[in-house]
């Protein structure tokens, strides 16, 4: 048997693993994704240090290895920044959030929407630089904003609910794994 410490790092890397797939096997689907959801629990199991490195990695290898080719760096930064930031909360409030309660599931819900939004809001910004440039950026940051709006709120609302419905059962089994059991 593994040690803690050894357990903890092949569990990351099966989150890395795990996370890429679910990213690949969603990709065709726009801004449904249960990559984000991944590397939270990712960072709820592993500690907030472990759990960035998982969204960082996770969300590199998905962008570098794509099949449409990989960001522009600006917008792989802001990926990369974004799942994260992802990981390292997940590692601070995924342990502190009830499982199976109307607040758990309150609490899991506000994590997907405030996480997905950051998300969504940097990688708009990176992707506002890259069409506009320096010179055109600020005068055209509104009407990226407005053209990606729909897609924000598609995105932001399935991790929304996705989160709530998820989070507190899949703690609530790591709890019970962590104690030897299965209740």
């Amino acid at each position: 048997m593994p040690h803690r410490r050894e357990r903890t790092i092949i569990l990351a890397a099966l989150f890395i693993a795990l996370s890429v797939a679910l990213g690949y096997a969603l990709a065709e689907i726009p801004n449904v994704e249960l990559m984000t959801l991944t590397v939270f629990v990712a960072g709820a199991f592993c500690g907030w240090g472990l759990g960035s490195l998982v969204g960082g990695l996770s969300i590199l290898f998905f962008s570098l290895l794509n099949p449409l080719g990989p960001a522009p760096a600006p917008l792989l930064a802001a990926q990369v920044a974004g799942f994260a930031v992802t990981g390292a909360v997940g590692g601070v409030v995924g342990p502190r959030i009830a499982p199976i309660t109307w607040r758990g599931a309150a609490v899991s819900a506000a994590m997907g929407f405030l996480l997905t939004l950051f998300y969504d809001v940097i990688t708009t910004l990176a992707t506002a630089f890259i069409a506009l440039g320096v010179d055109r950026f600020a005068g055209g940051l509104a009407g990226v904003f407005l053209v990606g709006t729909a897609f924000v709120a598609w995105h932001v609302g399935i991790n929304t609910a996705v989160f709530a419905a998820a989070v507190p059962p899949i703690l609530r089994g790591a709890r019970a794994w962590e104690r030897g059991g299965t209740r």
